[in-house]
């Protein structure tokens, strides 16, 4: 049996899989920011009881989580030191000279991470040919890392010139921070992100260094509720945000890969799903109670960035605005913002309507939960245009009070902007699905793609109740609500493997002269995975590799990422990667310089171990109409007013059933709005079709 455990902002997704039979059971709970490790033991217990098993028959447990991205967001971060080249005592603080908004001259940058005050030179210099220019002042080291002692540091991170080049230097220091400071993390930038890029390794180093305690002492405090259970082996894995997964014990020593830890799931679950029904491009669309993500799918794989922005207004890859902290490996490109079902509507002091980014979270949640909250929320809003069921949230399980979400939006927004309840309600629906359309729009227009050529894939506990609107706006034409919509981004953590990256800078032109120097760094690579397959444990037939080159035209500033045919180059190979570099740069840029000489600048090496995952079943056909799924009736309101609204129980929807909107579709873990104008089909495997 496997289990997978997504720890979101609002609810605690849990699946346990058993690899013998393929049944999939679930659970959701409340989480707890204050005691995540609380609703992560809760949801396991649950579904082991479901499964009639215990802990022990467990093998492996795979778990996806926010705390990274929380932690920065939130500011609540490790006291860090750095350590830096003397003269680069402000790389964090000068960056790339980038302003969040380019004319707005009063908007202002995310303070750094590390102050000033704690930012150390140390007298050393490596050339930007890897030889020693001015060697290392040990004394003086030892120095500086006594007094970021007294200061109180818990982290240190270590960022010198050229170290991509030549490590020894931050290697030593290294060691002397662990003679001097026993206590204290210590992460270099030569291993965090061997890249060049000063400024972006510096951040991306910093980051670790920065998030690295609160992610150590979450994990001790996970293991020792399994140890507590009887559950005591190195099963344990981390969702990163590259789409698979690590060991634990890795996890703790990569703590910046897991910014988009549960997103990033969600997105291999989509691809997964294009595959299995044969869609070319697809928009993954996540809303959960927190944050609403989208990303696409293309042929069946998500798409890549190495370049992300983390704790700003919006954080997405491919380009990065100086409103957060720049962090850059290799990981899903997830396009994000404040806009979930917990979302909180305000009004601004200029008296306009407003919603998110701040959410209600799990506790208090929003009002209509009667946990204490008085804020309304998307979820509020829902409740008072019919869009849920009181007596079936979460199945049942939790009862909704219209009274306290109607008590809020008056008190809250309609008395002070003198709308009614329905108006109101409708325009706190209106605006959140405005949040939601940028990162639509980022993720297809922004990229030169046509949102109308793309299905959209719609999940997440809210993503369902808002997807045919968004398509209309979109102009999609086809929208899938997968099985398990709710939990699906736990789904996507049994679908992934297991990977860890592996990168070096080499930058030499693609020439067949320069053939035999990218081998050797290639072959440099493929050892560094062997050695970690073997760590790992891994058998010959679940291994593999994927090997990528960042090319650039020569004298270009930024690259693009090229699959290389494999992890030895022959002569026949360098043509071939010079075309599809070309067309990778017409595809991004709207032409490409056939001629012109190309640069390598780093090469990449994805190592893999292939894991057991679950395959979908088709589901039973019935001769009978779909009024056997029928529920009832309800009123909902929509922008033309109120409209009669059929309800069905998609546990009781089965294969080629057919029903036209407007209808509401309700499941124990989400429920799904069909706009009028749509038709909704269900599938083999239980998906819901819906089109235009």
């Amino acid at each position: 049996m496997r289990v997978a455990i997504d720890v979101g902002g609002t609810f605690t997704d849990v699946l346990l899989y058993d690899e013998h039979d393929g049944a999939l059971r679930s659970a959701k709970v409340p989480s707890d920011p204050w005691h995540p490790a609380g609703p992560f033991m809760e949801g396991l217990g649950r579904v082991l009881k479901a499964a009639k098993a215990d802990l022990e028959q467990v093998s492996g447990l795979v778990h996806g989580t926010t705390i990274v991205t929380n932690a920065l967001l939130e500011g609540k971060t490790a006291q860090v030191g750095l350590l830096v080249t003397e003269g680069f005592r402000d790389l964090l603080e000068i960056g790339r000279q980038q302003r969040p908004e380019l004319y707005d001259l009063m908007k202002d940058r995310r303070p750094p991470l590390v102050p000033r005050d704690r930012v150390r030179e140390i007298r050393e210099r490596i050339g930007a040919d890897g030889r020693v220019v001015v060697p290392l002042d040990e004394e003086g080291a030892r120095v500086q890392i006594k007094t970021l002692g007294e200061a109180g540091i818990e982290s240190l991170a270590v960022v010198l010139l050229f170290s991509f080049w030549n490590p020894d230097h931050e290697a030593r220091l290294g060691d002397l921070v662990c003679q001097l400071l026993p206590g204290a993390f210590v992460f270099l930038s030569s291993q965090v992100l061997p890249e060049f890029r000063e400024f972006e390794r510096a951040s991306t180093t910093v980051i670790a260094a920065a998030v690295a305690p609160k992610v150590v002492s979450y994990l001790q405090a996970i293991e020792q509720n399994l140890k507590a259970h009887k559950w005591d082996h190195d099963g344990l894995a981390i969702m990163h945000s590259g789409g698979g997964t690590l060991p634990s014990q890795q996890a703790v020593s990569r703590p910046h890969t897991l910014v988009e830890s549960g997103p990033a799931a969600g997105l291999i679950a989509a691809g997964h799903l294009a595959q299995t029904l044969g869609l070319e491009r697809v928009i993954a669309f996540d809303m959960g109670g927190t944050t609403a993500k989208a990303g696409l799918v293309l042929d069946g794989s998500p798409q890549y960035t190495a370049e992300y922005e983390v704790g700003g207004d919006l954080h997405h890859g491919g380009r990065v605005r100086g409103s957060g902290y720049p962090v850059r490996f290799p990981m899903i490109d997830v396009a994000e913002c404040g806009a979930g079902a917990g979302s909180i509507a305000w009004i601004d002091p200029g008296g306009h309507l407003k919603v998110g980014p701040h959410s209600a979270g799990a506790n208090p949640g929003p009002a209509c939960y009667g946990k204490g909250g008085t804020e309304p929320t998307v979820t509020d809003a829902h409740l008072i245009l019919g869009r849920l069921a009181p007596d079936f949230f979460l199945g049942g399980e939790m009862m909704l009070k219209p009274t306290l979400a109607e008590r809020a939006i008056v008190e809250r927004i309609c008395d002070p902007m003198d709308m009614n309840l329905e108006e109101a309600a409708q325009g706190i629906i209106a605006i959140a699905n405005a949040n939601m359309l940028r990162i639509l729009r980022v993720v297809t227009v922004a990229r030169g793609h046509d949102p109308r050529d793309f299905t959209l894939v719609a999940y997440g506990g809210a993503g369902p109740l808002h997807a045919t609107d968004l398509a209309e706006e979109m102009s999609i034409g086809r929208v899938i609500v997968p099985q398990l919509p709710g939990l699906f981004s736990a789904l996507g953590l049994l679908y992934a493997d297991m990977t860890t990256d592996f990168v070096e800078t080499v930058m030499t032109p693609l020439t067949l002269e320069e053939l035999d120097r990218l081998n050797a760094a290639l072959t440099r690579l493929e050892v560094e995975a062997e050695t970690w397959f073997e760590r790992a444990d891994v058998p010959p037939e679940a291994r593999s590799v994927r090997v990528s080159a960042d090319l650039r035209y020569l004298g270009q500033n930024y690259e693009l990422r090229v699959a290389l045919p494999g992890p030895h180059l022959s002569l026949d190979d360098v043509p071939l990667v010079w075309t599809h570099f070309h067309e990778a740069h017409g595809a991004a840029y709207g032409h490409g310089a056939p001629g012109e000489t190309i640069q390598v600048v780093n090469l990449r090496l994805l190592a893999v171990k292939r894991l057991a995952k679950p395959e979908p079943s088709p589901i039973e056909a019935s001769s009978r109409p779909a009024d056997v799924a029928l529920r009832g009736s309800q009123s909902v309101w929509f922008s033309a007013g109120p409209l009669q609204c059929n309800v069905f129980e998609r546990a009781a929807l089965r294969a080629g059933h057919i029903v036209d909107g407007p209808v509401i579709i309700q499941e124990k873990e989400a429920t799904t709005l069909v706009g009028s104008g749509w038709r909704l089909q269900v599938d083999d495997f239980g998906n819901l079709l819906i089109e235009r």
